[in-house]
């Protein structure tokens, strides 16, 4: 088969950047018999982006396009079918931004409906994107691809996509996260002035993440643990920054190599956002070993499965008692991160996924 991929997601060092990176990389690695297109569009960041397609070793066919004008070409006009940059192709798998018109079939991923559940998060570009873009998707393609059974859930409920059109394949976690020596976590520890016993979490610094609640909850924590502190990394908040607290440690955006390390070294890792389409950060932390206390809300359930502790996130109270149970039950809880995160691996979504892409290409044959 001769595959196009939109990959112009994959620079932005998002959630959705990790997901297109891993999956082309496994898929091309897995399936050498067939022709990968990767095509994306950036004005200022074409070179990186030319760059990532090269080393992903696929077919390049980036262009100096800008995202707002792919948006508007390809979303509000929808004209420009994307055969005239890509060639001929067999079939095209979309991000989740633009939705080109094409005479070939199109599968399309989605990650979550946030623009949708919760607009007060996202700009008024951003939904009015994702809602023309999204009127395309349940139009044209063949198949869409939920990373959850919670994003499926939202699909259905919210767009009234037909279930038998949905296909949820999760997400995987890279091979990088594993547990780390522990002179390699002081190192780190060290670097982030955390010292032996602290909290970690990660996530951009926006309310969903609902960072604040965990601060409060957090001070409780501390009474039964004084020494205890709490790193919160991310990029920084939309709303503005988070209020100060003693003990919490806010480096903002910490480099991917470090991530391991931390996850490693953590007393527990907590996650107490509100709504996520997949959540990898809690994933990551059980392929290194963590105890992981997480939100008992969307997708977060799927991905811990019984190897964590739920949390309400709307009570302080419970994320309290959710971290305190988990720093407790720490040595049990690490082996059950390892056995829970090795389910999840981007090979198993890389095949799951090309098992999409055969039933589609041979409908479209009959």
């Amino acid at each position: 088969m001769k595959i196009a991929i939109d990959i112009s997601q994959a620079i932005y060092g998002t959630g959705v950047s990790v997901y297109t990176k891993n999956l082309v990389a496994n898929l091309i690695k897995q399936h050498p018999e067939d022709e990968f297109i990767l095509f994306g569009g950036s004005l200022r960041r074409r070179k990186e982006l030319l760059s990532m397609a090269k080393k992903l070793k696929g077919t390049p066919k980036i262009y100096p396009f800008p995202p707002t004008l792919m948006d508007f070409i390809w979303n509000s006009l929808h004209i420009l079918p994307i055969e005239k940059l890509t060639g001929p192709v067999d079939l095209i798998h979309t991000s989740d931004w633009t939705e080109p018109p094409s005479k070939y079939p199109k599968i399309t991923t989605m990650h979550d409906l946030i623009p949708f559940k919760y607009p007060q998060t996202t700009t008024s570009s951003i939904r009015n994107a994702h809602k023309k873009k999204l009127a395309w998707v349940i139009r044209e393609s063949k198949k869409i691809i939920a990373v959850s059974e919670s994003t499926k859930k939202d699909l259905m409920s919210i767009l009234r996509v037909p279930e038998e059109k949905i296909v949820v394949i999760p997400e995987g976690v890279e091979e990088r996260y594993t547990p780390q020596p522990l002179e390699i976590v002081d190192l780190v520890r060290r670097r982030y002035q955390t010292g032996e016993d602290y909290l970690f979490t990660l996530s951009t610094l926006e309310p969903r993440k609902n960072q604040e609640a965990l601060i409060r909850a957090y001070e409780i924590v501390r009474k039964t643990f004084p020494d205890l502190k709490l790193l919160i990394a991310g990029r920084v908040r939309q709303d503005g920054k988070l209020p100060p607290a003693e003990g919490v440690i806010m480096p903002g955006y910490i480099p991917d190599a470090d991530l391991p390390s931390l996850y490693s070294g953590c007393l527990a890792f907590v996650f107490p956002s509100i709504y996520e389409g997949f959540g990898l950060p809690p994933l990551q932390a059980m392929a290194c070993g963590a105890s992981v206390a997480v939100s008992n809300v969307s997708s977060l359930p799927e991905v811990v499965g019984d190897a964590g502790i739920l949390f309400d996130p709307e009570s302080v109270e419970s994320i309290a008692a959710g971290i305190i149970e988990a720093i407790q039950n720490r040595s049990v809880l690490r082996k059950k991160s390892l056995i829970q995160a090795s389910k999840f691996t981007w090979g198993q979504a890389a095949e799951e996924t090309y098992k999409v892409y055969k039933e589609v290409n041979n409908d479209n044959r009959i």
